[in-house]
């Protein structure tokens, strides 16, 4: 009977140790796994050093530089995983196309254009000219590269880099992942200020998403207009950004807002505000991107079509300005109006002119942007309503008509 109770003593002594040891490594387990989970959150959604101040003003090269290197593309920055429907929505526009249709085939204007500029087939697929706005470019092995067509970072600014916006934008706590309706205030207030400063373009930032666009819509480059190229498309910023590239899903994956979906459920903004802002900043903007072009102009027969574009657009400024009048317009149309009388003629002061009032407008489309939200514009419906929703030749072919 004491052999047998001994036996189960021992038994039971060693069940108990067992038990232990397996309590023990559950821990030990659990301890690594969250602290692997933490590394991993912390790479995947912590918010980075906030990007430090330069201590000069680069030039537009090295701008341009700077975004090509901290470009990644849709691929690297893995756009699809937070934005399935926006990708999917960008791969049938031309945007996406447009490598394709420009720079590959090296054919038709594309070898017209390429001859006046000196370069090649291959030329076209690196750094050049051409593929600055046909093309997203990149670094790869060391090299400029095409790596896609007009994308996501085109518009919204280089992503990557040390101090890049690509985990800041998705970051809604400093150290673990949680939804984006749980985070605080503060954090979001530092989050935004870390994305501004590395570069990320917002869909609340009207002023630098309408530069965007006109940085490739108008055309300055007179070797490359007297070739043959455009001066300008036939771009207006609400009708372009209504149509075809229209990707607002990031609320609802399934449907195509009219309006930023984010921004609509954070502001209480409505499309129609927002179109009547986007006619106006877009208007601006566009004056001001043909008056830093008509700065730099020399050729005869450029400048009578950059000046076109400058009258073209101050005289919709000032039709705005009779039916919704404001401060700032009003200050941007007594600027520009006095200059009609030289405007068409070359002179020894057009850079610091055209310049200075160039950078006049900017300010007052900053200060228009922050001063206004549309609510006061209704009287612009009438002119707004005549720009239906732009959609290129081939996205009709393709996906409008039965």
């Amino acid at each position: 009977m004491q052999r047998k109770f001994l036996i189960m003593n021992l038994a039971h002594r060693r069940f108990r140790s067992l038990k232990q040891v397996h309590c023990l490594l559950t821990m030990i387990v659990c301890l690594f796994l969250q602290i692997s989970v933490s590394v991993l959150s912390e790479k995947m959604y912590a918010t980075e050093p906030a990007a430090t101040a330069t201590a000069f003003v680069k030039t537009a090269t090295e701008k341009q530089s700077e975004q090509t290197k901290n470009t990644m593309g849709v691929v690297a920055a893995d756009c699809k995983k937070c934005h399935p429907a926006e990708v999917a929505t960008w791969m049938k526009t031309v945007h996406f196309q447009s490598p394709d249709l420009r720079l590959y085939k090296f054919e038709g204007n594309t070898i017209k254009y390429a001859t006046a500029m000196g370069l090649t087939s291959a030329d076209l697929l690196a750094d050049s000219i051409c593929a600055d706005c046909h093309a997203t470019k990149a670094i790869r092995d060391g090299q400029v590269k095409v790596i896609s067509g007009v994308s996501c970072e085109k518009c919204h600014g280089a992503a990557g880099g040390d101090e890049g916006w690509l985990n800041r934008h998705q970051s809604y706590h400093s150290s673990m992942p949680i939804p984006r309706a749980d985070e605080t205030p503060e954090h979001r207030a530092e989050r935004i200020k870390a994305c501004d400063n590395a570069g990320m373009i917002r869909s609340s930032n009207l002023y630098s998403l309408s530069k965007a666009c006109f940085n490739c819509h108008l055309v300055g480059n007179e070797k490359l207009i007297a070739a043959g190229h455009k001066a300008a498309s036939a771009f207006d910023f609400v009708s372009w950004s209504s149509g075809e590239v229209r990707h607002n899903f990031l609320v609802n994956k399934s449907d195509n807002a009219d309006a930023p979906s984010l921004w609509m459920e954070r502001t209480g903004g409505n499309s129609e505000n927002r179109r009547r802002m986007k006619f106006v900043v877009g208007t601006l903007v566009q004056l001001e991107k043909a008056l830093r072009l008509r700065a730099k102009a020399s050729n005869p027969a450029v400048i009578p079509q950059l000046s076109g574009i400058i009258a073209a657009a101050n005289g919709k400024l000032t039709q705005i300005n009779a039916i919704a009048p404001t401060p700032e317009i009003q200050k941007v149309t007594m600027l520009i109006t006095p200059m009609f009388g030289t405007l068409f003629a070359p002179l020894p002061t057009d850079k610091e002119t055209y310049t200075k009032a160039a950078d006049e407008v900017a300010t007052q489309t900053k200060l228009f942007a922050e001063t206004h939200d549309g609510s006061t514009l209704a009287g612009l419906d009438s002119m707004i309503n005549q720009l239906p929703p732009h959609y290129s030749q081939q996205y009709q072919d393709k996906y409008l008509k039965n």
